[in-house]
């Protein structure tokens, strides 16, 4: 590639659109880089999880597109599928799109769309030339990820990006003259013409470490209690409506046996507006939950009301907010025909 990443903080710019300054060049040089794929000797930290990712990323892109909610969460998946860093995958993103935003220093779009769902640059050579272009989100995750393990000296069967099948002989044949296994440093002039790329990426993941990160060995036990409220807010939960006498007729696979049974459908929230739909088969009725949650948080909290409330339920889909949630709860969980919903005095 022959282009400029749209975040660089090597170039000495106070990037109004990321909300932050630049550190020195030669400060933020000195971070060593791990190799692109992992092993036993170079893991992902255990305090790294997709939610302090997008908490991290929020606090530079307080807007992102909601349809980038679950990005960290995918880096996750095909990062630990094709056995790449996809921590360090996912702050050579926040470079590539300056946080999601797409938007170079002086606020103007870069050359890729958003919608193009192009989270590294792959294919755009500078001058306006897009580059590829992917189906989904998810889909645009593993193009980076299957180039990153390119860059690794690994060729790929099939590769989702036109850029990596076009390329991939080239780039493997670079990556293995360096007869050691390839550093995300090694990105510098390659991925991207920056030859402070390499240090560009560095300088993102000190700031996560020091944000979200500060003891690599505390893992996910350790989420909630990095939410900016000193204490976890409180969970408040009510019916919303009941469907009595009535047999439940699981949708797909039943989480555990039960026999006929009532249908009991209810809120709860810690806060914030995105909504989780969980499903707890109890034995003797089907609980679904509309759970409200603070964003960036969708997983631990959630995980945090199941474990503590609904042993065993599952997490059947995730909301915009509880409107779409309910509709969703009501059309698992219709009303007998002719039957009017039993409300709960504290839901009106």
């Amino acid at each position: 590639m022959t282009r400029r990443p749209l975040f660089s903080c090597l170039s000495l710019l106070v990037l109004v659109a990321a909300g932050v300054a630049c550190a020195p060049a030669a400060k933020a040089s000195k971070a060593a880089l791990p190799e692109i794929r992992t092993s036993d000797q170079n893991r992902v930290p255990r305090c790294v999880t997709p939610d302090r990712l997008m908490a991290f990323l929020k606090s530079r892109n307080q807007r992102p597109d909601p349809r980038f909610r679950d990005i960290a969460r995918y880096y996750k998946q095909w990062g630990e599928a094709w056995r790449v860093r996809w921590d360090y995958a996912f702050f050579q993103m926040a470079i590539e799109t300056n946080f999601l935003s797409y938007r170079q220093p002086n606020g103007k779009m870069g050359d890729v769309d958003p919608r193009q769902n192009n989270f590294a640059g792959i294919g755009t050579t500078g001058g306006g030339v897009p580059g590829d272009r992917y189906p989904d989100v998810k889909t645009g995750v593993l193009a980076q990820i299957q180039h990153l393990v390119a860059y690794s000296g690994e060729r790929l069967a099939n590769p989702v990006a036109p850029r990596t099948q076009l390329k991939q002989d080239d780039i493997i044949e670079a990556s293995l003259r360096l007869n050691r296994s390839v550093r995300f440093s090694d990105l510098s002039r390659r991925w991207a013409v920056d030859p402070k790329y390499g240090s560009s990426i560095a300088w993102i993941a000190e700031q996560f470490r020091q944000q979200q990160c500060p003891n690599p060995n505390v893992g996910p036990p350790d989420e909630v209690a990095e939410r900016p409220a000193k204490k976890p807010p409180a969970l408040k939960i009510k019916p919303v409506e009941a469907v009595a006498q009535r047999p439940y007729e699981p949708v797909g696979e039943p989480t555990s046996a039960q026999g006929p049974g009532a249908c009991l459908i209810q809120t709860a929230t810690y806060g914030g507006r995105a909504t989780v739909l969980i499903r707890h088969d109890t034995g003797r009725q089907t609980e679904f939950t509309a759970l409200t949650v603070l964003d960036g948080f969708e997983g631990s909290m959630t995980d945090q009301y199941i474990q503590a409330r609904a042993p065993g339920a599952k997490a059947i889909g995730s909301f915009h907010d509880q409107t779409a949630a309910l509709a969703k709860a009501r059309e698992l969980c219709p009303p007998e025909a002719g039957a009017a919903p039993m409300q709960d005095a504290s839901a009106r």
